[in-house]
């Protein structure tokens, strides 16, 4: 299994950090087992468990993003979490839950994708896309 990160290249520095981080959040909560077990250093200090492979943080334009959104879609295996600009400009959730039911997936603009699923078909959705540097 694989899991990235793709972000909305043009996005400012703290936008693509802010959106990666929630799509993180996202991804673990609904993964299991995707974060190691805890640990404690030789001093005794205890560390939480990261995450057991790799996270790549990828770029894409608007209109990639919303390619691959529609294409991970209609794929069963894999996971889809998506971050829009409606989400970004909510203050509250219960405002995006109410924003959400009233707007049409065509009419959401994509900032941000966390995908996960079998290596190959992550791969052939995302492989031609560089990582954000």
């Amino acid at each position: 299994m694989k899991q990235v990160i793709i972000l909305e290249s043009n996005q400012p520095i703290g936008l693509l950090i802010n959106t990666a981080s929630i799509l993180a959040i996202t991804l673990g909560d609904k993964i299991e087992n995707l974060r190691g077990e805890d640990t404690i250093d030789k001093d005794g200090i205890p560390h939480p468990g990261v995450i057991y492979s790799p996270l790549p943080i990828l770029q894409a334009s608007k209109d990639e993003l919303r390619e691959i959104y529609k294409k991970a879609l209609n794929d069963n295996d894999i996971l889809v979490a998506d971050f829009t600009t409606l989400a970004q400009s909510c203050k509250t959730y219960d405002e995006y839950i109410q924003k959400c039911m009233n707007t049409k997936n065509e009419d959401f603009e994509i900032i941000g994708l966390a995908l996960y699923g079998p290596k190959k078909k992550i791969n052939k959705l995302v492989g031609n896309l560089k990582v954000l540097r």
